[in-house]
């Protein structure tokens, strides 16, 4: 039976050094298509200078032209920046000139062209410190998006992560076209203070790198971090291993937290200061593995955490109450919630001692977890709201989130829509702000949950399968069991049982490893929607 398919052209810029990362491009839109091309009435379709002839006048010329009737851009950027196309022209390499027409046919109102997904490939720390010409193009331009506020790009340290951003963005430009409308973008030019100051101390770097972090400065913040690590400075390793943690770097964020751990001046040291350096290390490794499902290896670390910060000569209330935090988190996964909440309380009982309001704030989210767990909604959303109040005076932005987020979860799961959607588009706004790719997950599947609600399957769908990709790209076992239990759900609405009980049945295998009892719970009420044997 012949098909009806709407052919989407996307032209893959990038300079010649990443020929592998072009090569898994061109295959991830292959399976792309294959796979889901018949579902979506939709093929797109490969562009790029490697496929054009040669012929006489300048190369750029010839390519130009093959950009302009396409529909996306993917642009690739690692650690070169390219050739200039020309000796005398107004661009320093070629995948910059086909950049800046990207940006000019977004603005024309006939052009083809509607979006472009920038994807930078991570760097090492030691090639941040000592970038050379080429790789100091590539920070400038990504300082220069940083600053601009007008794109979202990704990065990508894997094959599999580089894939999952495609895949991302592939399910987004395959939805059905709505009129286009022109947008003009004016970039700044690439600054050239994306380097610390060489004159900076160990100190002053730090600092730095944790202002460009709070302000969405995210190659700023790179790059100082880079030259604060230098010298293995246990400090700098442990906020350099929670900034690439909150942005989905885990494999990075593990590889710095290991390196500190293994530093045998911190292993011998039993002063309160290289104790707190120990347990921040074991427990945001703790914290990885909760994310990857590795339940009992999380509980272990944690443990150690909390009996190395007990062990202290002199207190490290802090970094103790950190570790309980999690500690209890992961008990709470395992089903342990009893001993789950003598941690929380341990936690806030320490924290009335000298704890800010930020910190008191952190622990009425961590018993309104355990009232959701336990179905006491009244209690949770006191709780979630108290932290609310307290976030206004303290500080920390992710705490903020994570309330929105529970008191939202809280109000869903009891079929309230009530400031449901505007406390939801805060958290999204504000983990987006801070590139916290667990927090984006999570805003955008309790937003499906909210559609689901209101009888809007397309929207739910939207943002489970953000959820989904996602979870994909950290490697997140509750997330990714939630997004298909979410998708699950919507299959089921719209009258499609089989795949539905397909998708749930799917989802109850991821969520074996998460130990996430209302997750469980969800997915075992939609099996028995579609087959009541499963009661």
């Amino acid at each position: 039976m012949p098909l009806d398919l709407s052919g989407r052209l996307i032209f893959l810029a990038s300079p010649g050094n990443l020929s592998n990362e072009r090569a898994l491009c061109r295959s991830t839109i292959r399976v792309f298509n294959e796979t889901r091309a018949q579902s979506e009435c939709v093929t797109f379709l490969v562009r790029a200078w490697e496929s054009l002839s040669g012929g006489i006048g300048r190369p750029q010329d010839r390519i130009n032209p093959e950009i302009d009737d396409c529909d996306f851009m993917i642009l690739l950027l690692g650690d070169r920046w390219g050739s200039p196309p020309a000796l005398d022209g107004p661009y320093s390499s070629g995948t910059e000139e086909e950049f800046h027409r990207c940006l000019e046919l977004l603005a024309q109102p006939e052009a083809a062209m509607r979006d472009v997904l920038i994807l930078f490939k991570i760097i090492d720390a030691n090639r941040l410190r000592d970038p050379g010409p080429q790789l100091l193009k590539v920070m400038e331009f990504r300082s220069a998006l940083d600053k601009s506020k007008s794109f979202l790009y990704d990065t990508f340290d894997s094959d599999e992560s580089l894939k999952n951003a495609l895949v991302l963005k592939l399910t987004e430009w395959a939805k059905p076209f709505t009129a286009r409308t022109p947008v003009s973008i004016n970039l700044a030019p690439y600054a050239t203070s994306v380097e610390p100051s060489s004159g900076s101390t160990q100190a002053q770097l730090l600092e730095s790198a944790k202002a460009h972090a709070a302000n969405g400065l995210l190659m700023q913040a790179e790059a100082a971090f880079a030259h604060a690590i230098k010298d293995g400075d246990p400090e700098a390793l442990t906020e350099f291993a929670q900034f690439m943690r909150r942005t989905g770097r885990l494999e990075h964020a593990l590889k710095l937290n290991n390196e500190l751990l293994h530093d045998p001046e911190i292993l011998s040291a039993a002063d309160a200061q290289s104790v707190g350096y120990k347990v921040n290390s074991l427990a945001s490794m703790g914290v990885i593995h909760r994310k990857r499902g590795s339940l009992t290896e999380s509980r272990d670390l944690l443990r150690e955490a909390v009996q190395t910060a007990k062990s202290s000569e002199r207190p490290v209330n802090r970094q103790l109450c950190y570790a309980l935090d999690n500690y209890g988190l992961t008990l709470l996964r395992i089903g342990e919630s009893d001993l789950a909440t003598k941690q929380f309380e341990e936690a806030h009982a320490l924290r009335r001692d000298f704890g800010s309001k930020a910190d008191l704030a952190q622990s009425a989210i961590n018993l309104a977890r355990t009232a959701l767990l336990l179905e006491q909604y009244a209690k949770a959303e006191l709780l979630f709201t108290e932290a609310l109040d307290l976030q206004r005076v303290g500080q920390g932005e992710h705490i903020l989130a994570n309330a929105l987020c529970g008191l939202s979860e809280s109000r869903l799961r009891q079929r309230s829509t009530d400031g449901v959607r505007e406390m939801l588009d805060k958290a999204l706004d504000t983990n987006t702000h801070m590139q916290n790719s667990d927090g984006i997950s999570i805003a955008h599947a309790l937003l499906a949950r909210l559609f689901l609600l209101e009888g809007s399957a397309d929207s739910a769908a939207e943002h489970a399968l953000t959820c989904q990709l996602k979870s994909e790209e950290t490697n997140n076992f509750v997330g990714r069991a939630t997004a298909t239990w979410l998708l699950a759900e919507i299959a089921i609405v719209n009258g499609e049982k089989t795949k539905g009980r397909e998708l749930a049945v799917q989802a109850a295998q991821y969520s074996e490893e998460t130990g996430n009892q209302l997750l469980r719970k969800d997915i075992t009420e939609t099996l028995v929607k579609v087959d009541p044997s499963e009661r």
